[in-house]
């Protein structure tokens, strides 16, 4: 048998419908053999609930991962205000399951629970390849789950996945597991059996003016730049009053220019961070950490650097697999890329298929930060937590 991909999108309006629709597809691409995980991503305009029930009305024993997402990625395009259903069946690859809650309490045990209870459920199933996680992104520290996921499963392994979105920021997402709709959790798979994986991360984001300094901060939260509470910088650069920004809602700004994070090593591209919230006396809290002592930058990104940005994560990622037959894709992109591309989203779709090869089945979601190795030329290891990126993992048997 291999292994065998099916993919389901509907467009439904009615939740259970939709999601029934999208299994019933998936399961048939499979031929109706038994899954090993399903792998399902749903928008919010949907009931939550229902739309669940739908896809376990298809198949009911396999294990279900996802989450919410403002879109789905697969072959057939990018679908906003979808259910989207991936089923991988495999007589070669292993998938075991696990969850961690209370995120907004504690980021990195939320992030240690998850992966402990993969390797709970892990029995004979090969070297394990890869982890991919899914994480409530509106509160907490995105970069410490990563860091409680590392704790566990070690700093070698492929870490990938991303933060549940919404349409609009600070509103509810959702992470699945199974037969539960869950909120403020992580969820996650880790991917065992013998196998290549050939992986490309990209940005395309660009920096703004002149670098500033980050002189004061703790975990995820800016407290001053260049000596100055940390939200004059957004007040100066877009000549708005504090209220304004808090009223307007600083992650929609934060969206479109984010915090960049210039990195020491001789790459060019930055880690970028986006402001949640501000506090009252203008403090920022970020979705990842930042350090003292950084250099930051406003960014902006470019429609064109975006798209060539696509063209060098799928190439990377062609060339860490080193012309091997590729069985799948997996494909992240951040929801600040769509808001960017808009009317323009598949054309970043078209040069990813373009490059890795037309028929090969992709599976993948929008994101609110991406987890991935982030210097995929110089290393192959360790994964970061960033915003407004492009990652591609391919699946070779």
């Amino acid at each position: 048998m291999s292994t065998i991909i099916g993919t389901g999108i509907s467009v439904k309006l009615d939740s259970f419908m939709a999601g029934k629709e999208a299994a019933l597809s998936a399961y048939h691409q499979i031929g109706r053999n038994d899954p090993g995980i399903i792998i399902t991503f749903i928008s919010t305009i949907f009931d939550q609930e229902a739309a669940i029930k739908g896809i376990h009305s298809i198949i009911r024993d396999a294990p279900l991962i996802g989450c919410s997402s403002i879109g789905s990625i697969s072959s057939y395009g990018p679908h906003k205000d979808s259910v989207a259903v991936f089923m991988i069946s495999s007589d070669s690859i292993r998938f075991s399951c696990g969850t961690g809650d209370k995120v907004s309490k504690n980021s990195r045990l939320a992030g240690s629970k998850a992966a402990m209870k993969t390797l709970d459920s892990t029995r004979k199933s090969g070297p394990k390849q890869a982890y991919m996680m899914f994480s409530e992104s509106m509160s907490g520290n995105s970069a410490d789950i990563l860091r409680g996921s590392q704790e566990v499963l070690g700093t070698s392994l492929f870490i990938i996945g991303g933060g549940a979105c919404n349409k609009s920021c600070l509103q509810q997402t959702y992470q699945y597991m199974d037969t539960e709709i869950k909120t403020d959790s992580v969820t996650g798979v880790l991917i065992s059996g013998d196998m290549r994986l050939g992986i490309g991360k990209s940005n395309g984001w660009q920096p703004i003016g002149k670098p500033h300094k980050v002189t004061m901060a703790k975990s995820n939260t800016i407290k001053e730049i260049d000596g100055k509470i940390a939200v004059e910088i957004y007040e100066e650069y877009f000549e708005k009053s504090f209220d304004e920004l808090k009223n307007e809602g600083i992650c929609k700004l934060g969206i479109n220019y984010p915090i960049g994070i210039r990195q020491m090593d001789g790459n060019k591209e930055y880690l970028t961070r986006v402001p949640l919230t501000i506090e009252g006396n203008g403090f920022l809290i970020l979705n990842g950490d930042i350090q003292e002592g950084e250099d930051v930058s406003l960014m902006i990104g470019d429609k064109d650097l975006v798209l060539k940005s696509a063209k060098k994560a799928a190439t990377e990622a062609m060339n860490s697999i080193e012309g091997a037959k590729i069985n799948f894709a997996v494909m992240f992109s951040d929801i600040g890329r769509l808001l960017l591309l808009r009317n323009d989203a598949y054309k970043e779709l078209e040069i990813v298929k373009e490059t890795i090869g037309r028929n090969i089945p992709i599976l993948g979601c929008y994101t609110f930060g991406e987890y991935a190795p982030f210097n995929t030329t110089e290393s192959m290891g360790e994964s970061r937590f960033t915003n407004h990126s492009i990652s591609i993992i391919l699946f070779s048997e």
